[in-house]
């Protein structure tokens, strides 16, 4: 009767066996691939020097990261006087017909400096003006379609700030 259960036993250790060596092989596999990936590209192949090679280009990219945060920096500093706000109003400034032809344009950066552009459509000519807008005001006589252009500019750049 030992015979048997004996035998089952060593069968069980054997294949017990059999399988840790097949893990142990998958294992070392896996390692050595993994290996020869990490010192891809490295000639002497130690530790050593791929630590050196790491702490090099680490330096290099921060030095590069400082470079990309000044000219970001810089960057931010000019956009400020590009344009940033703009407004449209459309009108119809005369009586005999011609739709909503003409607008008011507002053109502002973010110190509220720029123009507002407005051109008058009508039947036989078209005119247009322009009135450099200065901290948000003009020192020209701004018409309601104008003061609601800017308004609109201005309004329109504190919404999106706040989303």
């Amino acid at each position: 009767m030992n015979g048997p259960i004996f035998s089952f036993i060593a069968l069980i250790f054997s294949l017990a066996a059999v399988a840790a060596v097949g893990l142990g092989w998958w294992s070392l596999r896996s390692f050595n691939r993994l290996r020869k990936t990490f010192f891809q590209g490295t000639v002497t192949g130690d530790m050593e020097s791929v630590i050196n090679t790491l702490v090099e280009n680490y330096n290099a990219l921060r030095q590069h990261q400082a470079i990309l945060e000044e000219t970001l920096t810089k960057l931010k500093s000019n956009s400020r006087s590009a344009i940033q706000k703009t407004g449209i109003v459309r009108f119809n400034p005369f009586a005999d017909g011609g739709g909503n032809l003409s607008f008011s344009l507002a053109l502002l950066n973010d110190h509220n400096n720029g123009l507002v552009v407005t051109s008058m459509h009508g039947r036989e000519q078209n005119r247009i003006y322009a009135k450099k807008i200065q901290n948000g005001r003009s020192e020209a006589t701004l018409t309601e379609e104008e003061l609601h252009a800017v308004e609109l500019a201005i309004a329109a750049h504190q919404q999106e700030t706040l989303l």
